[in-house]
């Protein structure tokens, strides 16, 4: 997920790498639809985000509403989240996220969605052929459910680095742009995490893939076409998880990309990961960009794509074609 960042506020490297900074005094939930209201008439030019974009169908868990925040970190507007028949569109500083219900004006944890993906495997649909060096498409898990602070973002949004002000578990499936991919393990309070993929920083500084496999024109996923997104959650003998198991594939193509996230220091067994994915956590997609993006598309210590965040963000990234079945 995005370090503390915004279009009024620039993002740094050791923002992402190692963000500690006191987070901001948390709202009271009494107090939210005030500062909503007002909020209104400052956010974005005058026009308020629309929380409630409609909903999507996600085959497996069933008909689920998007919730857009209206704040990308606290006191600074978020863009929108568009949603074209399902098709989750998230413009630049736009977050959303996956809930049983969504009411305008007001935000509450127990309506987000909370996917026990232990056992399971997630599958979506993703396109971010506009998304140059500096920009970050993501797709991740939060534990937002569990989460009873409002949060300086007035939504009870909650992630590793606390960049709305609460922190909690984080599991980054999707943290990218057109050249460059990373996956990522965050437990709480752990900001920095453990990635893999390809460009910047990653596990043992080796890339799990190259342009040769990933990017524009690329043999196994051509990043100018959608391509699709499938992360398993294996248990052992005892329930808990084994990996998270990451596929990139593209129709048409044959080839594919497979890593194995199999092995995270910080929660050695993966004891609190497990506890998390057993609870529940809440999908989140978000659009955001920084001049010192080389954490996920730098050269690293190997060939990465990007030698500068040019941040040519284009048009919005897309989520969609979601399901969720056993894993094999």
């Amino acid at each position: 997920s995005p370090p503390v960042c915004s279009l009024l506020t620039p993002c740094s490297l050791t923002s992402h790498i190692s963000h500690r900074s006191k987070p901001p005094a948390v709202m009271s939930a009494s107090r939210i639809a005030m500062a909503l209201a007002t909020l209104g008439s400052h956010a974005l030019g005058g026009t308020q985000v629309e929380q409630c974009p409609g909903t999507i169908t996600v085959a497996g868990a069933g008909t689920l509403d998007v919730v857009a925040t209206q704040l990308n970190m606290p006191g600074v507007p978020a863009g929108p989240v568009r949603n074209v028949g399902g098709n989750i569109l998230p413009e630049m500083w736009g977050r959303a996220y996956f809930a049983k219900s969504c009411a305008s004006g007001t935000y509450n944890n127990s309506d987000y969605e909370a996917w026990q993906l232990l056992g399971k495997k997630l599958t979506y649909t993703t396109e971010l052929s506009q998304a140059g060096c500096g920009c970050n498409a993501a797709m991740y898990l939060v534990s937002m459910r569990q989460n009873s602070e409002v949060s300086g973002c007035m939504d009870y949004y909650c992630d590793a680095n606390s960049v709305c002000g609460v922190n909690c578990h984080e599991i980054d499936i999707q943290e990218a742009n057109k050249y460059a991919w990373h996956s990522a393990l965050h437990k709480q309070w752990d900001g920095n995490g453990l990635a893999q993929g390809y460009g910047g920083w990653v596990r043992d500084n080796h890339f799990d893939f190259g342009r040769q496999e990933y990017g524009p024109g690329a043999s196994c996923v051509d990043t100018n076409q959608p391509f699709q997104v499938s992360v398993a959650f294996p248990v052992n003998a005892d329930g808990h998880l084994r990996a998270m198991d990451m596929t990139l594939s593209q129709n048409g193509k044959d080839c594919q990309i497979q890593y194995s996230m199999d092995r995270y220091p910080a929660d050695e067994h993966f004891e609190l990961l497990s506890q998390a994915l057993r609870a529940g956590m809440t999908p989140v997609v978000s659009y955001w960009k920084a001049t010192d993006m080389l954490w996920l598309d730098g050269p690293g210590l190997g060939d990465g794509p990007c030698r500068e965040d040019t941040v040519q963000c284009g048009t919005s990234p897309q989520f969609y074609g979601f399901s969720i079945e056993d894993a094999a």
